[in-house]
């Protein structure tokens, strides 16, 4: 073979390669760029619904409405409750029992509570709300005895509104103060940071803190005579008889008369702020009857179950609540004692003896026929 047919050869060879060279390149290029547009598009896609998911996690499902851990639906159970209280007690379920119907109330009336000050507030509200039945000059002092044992000042129990204390010690039985029920002191409790209670006697100061809303909180203060306020400081209430007085060094018996209006303020007290680490529970302010057994589970005793149904609701009582419950009077917080409104609520919560069912229960064997 001559020289022009092997040049003739090796041209059609390269001829052929480059061709399938260019075949590969455009079959091969497209291939791989939709491969990568692909994992592009999968990659968007997932960083969308990624974006989606977040989105949905970190806003509510406004389709739905919120939902708790405990929800109840309002229900009156066996109870014919007055109108003039069933708009305040319109979401509490009463069928329930024990720990889920207190802690119910305890919402309520936290969050109808509006703190109002201690100078002037509490200073007006006693004079309204602690008024002398029988001399509407005066207010009723807790802790006082009958008239007929009450030789000295600081036993009396109704003085003049005028005569509030004028930081005088040596005149203080002659004058009226504000007397924290739960004494200041016994709400502390070092391990949880828990300070006492604290009262800012500066003109319309609002409280803000947790131990200043205990502390201007209305349904655990009265008025009270000054020497005889010093003689109970901070002791802890334990059971007793007769007149209000000193038991040892350590205890505080308040009367035969008030020893009801002390429980149902001590029960509010504890469901009150129960939520801040029982920061006034029970067992801080009273000693148990049953050593062995008069404390319960939530660490509310006997003591004021008993003095719960020893001593019926008072008229001042409900006087108190009533003011204290309408928000449109000038200086209520707003919110309810529910132990004085029905003192049986306590029953339904704890148990024990059998207190006074001021809300009669219906005859639903009578209301079927």
């Amino acid at each position: 073979m001559n020289k022009k047919y092997w040049i003739a050869i090796f041209v059609l060879i390269a001829l052929g390669l480059k061709y399938f060279q260019d075949r590969k390149v455009t079959t091969s290029t497209p291939t791989e760029t939709n491969i990568v547009s692909n994992e592009k598009k999968q990659t968007q896609k997932k960083s969308q619904s990624k974006i989606k998911q977040d989105t949905a996690n970190e806003l509510p499902n406004l389709s739905t409405k919120p939902t708790t851990t405990n929800s109840y639906t309002a229900n009156p159970g066996n109870f014919s409750i007055p109108k003039k209280y069933q708009n305040y007690y319109e979401t509490i379920d009463f069928s329930q029992e024990g720990i889920a119907l207190k802690e119910q109330l305890a919402t309520l009336i936290t969050e109808t509570h509006t703190p109002v000050s201690y100078t002037p507030g509490i200073w007006e509200a006693c004079k309204i709300t602690d008024e002398d039945p029988q001399n509407t000059e005066n207010v009723l002092l807790i802790y006082g005895w009958p008239d007929k044992d009450a030789k000295q000042n600081k036993h009396k129990r109704s003085m003049l509104k005028e005569d509030t204390n004028n930081k005088t010690d040596n005149s203080r039985d002659q004058h009226w103060e504000r007397e924290h029920v739960f004494a200041k002191s016994l709400a502390v409790f070092k391990p949880f940071k828990q300070k006492a209670l604290e009262a800012i006697t500066s003109t319309n100061y609002k409280p803000l803190k947790l131990e200043e809303i205990a502390g201007h909180d209305a349904h655990n203060l009265r008025a009270i005579n000054g020497s005889w306020n010093s003689t109970r400081g901070n002791r802890k209430f334990v059971d007793g008889k007769g007149n209000s007085k000193a038991i040892g060094k350590e205890y505080w018996y308040p009367g035969d008369e008030w020893k009801g209006d002390v429980a149902r303020m001590m029960m509010y007290m504890h469901i009150r702020y129960e939520t801040n680490n029982q920061y006034t529970k029970a067992t801080k302010v009273g000693m148990p009857i049953d050593k062995d057994n008069g404390i319960l589970s939530d660490e509310m005793i006997d003591l004021f179950l008993k003095w719960n149904v020893e001593d019926p609701v008072s008229a001042i009582e409900r006087k108190r609540n009533d003011y204290h419950g309408d928000k449109n009077n000038k200086y209520a917080q707003g919110n309810r004692n529910p132990f004085i409104d029905n003192p049986y609520l306590a029953t339904q919560i704890w148990g024990g003896p059998i207190a006074e069912n001021k809300w009669k229960i219906k005859d639903i064997s009578s209301s079927k026929k």
